[in-house]
């Protein structure tokens, strides 16, 4: 008894057999070889890393928010991109419109591209490509970074200057520690140069306590000079108005004398004139020769206080102290002594000179 082949496998036989048979039109092509297991792994990184990176900013997603059409993109990137006050604006992506009240956080996405953040800062610390999962051999001159041989063959790049990793090592390395030595050379100089300014400061601290006991000493020697000033010309003043009553005095004497003789000759030249002739013209030439002779010799002088404040010479004086405030010298006393001595002179002469054009 024949056992009948079941209808599946027989089916499947025949119609393979017709297909390989010599009546088929179709052309034999060679089958694909499937793709081994690193580039299914770097395919599929290649596919997560891509699904998981925001368009924007071409990274992972960092706080990743959907906006109305579906799109996912960083929140930071949206705020970058929008406008201040815009109440609407498009898709990056597909370009449909959407409002910034409809941002609603993805945390999701957030996880997974955490996640996978995670995953490609892995592999680099155990030496591995975090693309390709291949060892890290060779250096990258223009990115700056570490990359596998499947790396360097990419087309992004060909173009780029690579170096072993032992190489850019050990050439870096050598850099750092010039580096470091030029550093520490200008952390030495920053350091005495912070000395010398806080040193500096000190002094200055120490000039300018100085300065201000010396303002202070010179300017109670110029105030009792002043108060020496002032009671050296009130003295003067004081001395001027006895010597000027006294003149009064006199004067007021010398005049009350004189309206007496002139009230009494008055008197007599009345008595006379009033007399009988022969009285009358007993000598009547003397009393007129004594009415000529009563002269009023008198002149009358406008009193004018002599003793007055020299303010130019005053003016002269604080400029002389001046300058010898500024260029420090504090020989002050014997200075203002002798501005003092030459102005009580210049004040006598001043006086002399005006008793000599009154006649006192």
């Amino acid at each position: 008894m024949a056992l009948r082949p079941s209808a599946g496998g027989g089916g499947r036989r025949s119609e393979g057999h017709r297909l390989r048979g010599p009546a088929c039109s179709l052309p034999a092509f060679p089958p694909t070889p499937p793709p081994d297991r690193g580039q299914r792994s770097s395919m599929e990184a290649e596919d997560l890393q891509e699904e998981l990176s925001c368009s924007i900013c071409l990274d992972y997603f960092e706080d990743p928010v959907s906006i109305e059409c579906g799109h996912n993109f960083c929140r930071d990137c949206l705020r970058r991109g929008l406008a201040q006050g815009c109440n609407q604006f498009p898709c990056p992506e597909c370009r449909r419109p959407s409002t910034p009240s409809a941002l609603r956080p993805n945390w999701a996405l957030a996880r997974l591209a955490q996640k996978a953040r995670r995953r490609r800062e892995g592999p680099a610390s155990r030496g591995l490509c975090d693309r390709h999962g291949e060892p890290l051999r060779l250096f990258c001159e223009d990115d700056q970074r570490l990359m596998c041989m499947v790396c360097r063959e990419s087309q992004e790049h060909q173009a780029h200057t690579m170096a072993p990793m032992d190489e850019a090592f050990q050439s870096y390395r050598g850099k750092l520690l010039e580096a470091q030595c030029h550093l520490t050379a200008k952390l030495e100089k920053a350091i005495g140069l912070q000395d010398l300014e806080m040193k500096n400061t000190a002094e200055w601290k120490e000039k300018m306590k100085n300065q201000r006991l010396r303002l202070s000493a010179e300017f109670a020697k110029l105030r009792l000079f002043l108060t020496e000033e002032e009671q050296l010309f009130l003295q003067r003043l004081s001395q001027e108005e006895e010597e000027t009553k006294k003149k009064q005095r006199e004067k007021t004497l010398r005049l009350s004398q004189m309206v007496s003789a002139l009230k009494q000759l008055i008197s007599e030249v009345k008595e006379k004139s009033q007399s009988p002739e022969l009285e009358l013209l007993q000598n009547p030439k003397d009393v007129l020769t004594r009415c000529e002779n009563q002269d009023v010799n008198y002149s009358l002088e406008v009193l004018h206080v002599k003793t007055v404040c020299q303010l130019p010479m005053v003016k002269e004086l604080l400029k002389r102290f001046q300058g010898e405030h500024t260029s420090g010298g504090l020989e002050l006393p014997r200075h203002l002594s002798s501005q003092r001595r030459n102005n009580g002179r210049s004040l006598e002469r001043k006086e002399k000179t005006g008793h000599e054009l009154t006649g006192g």
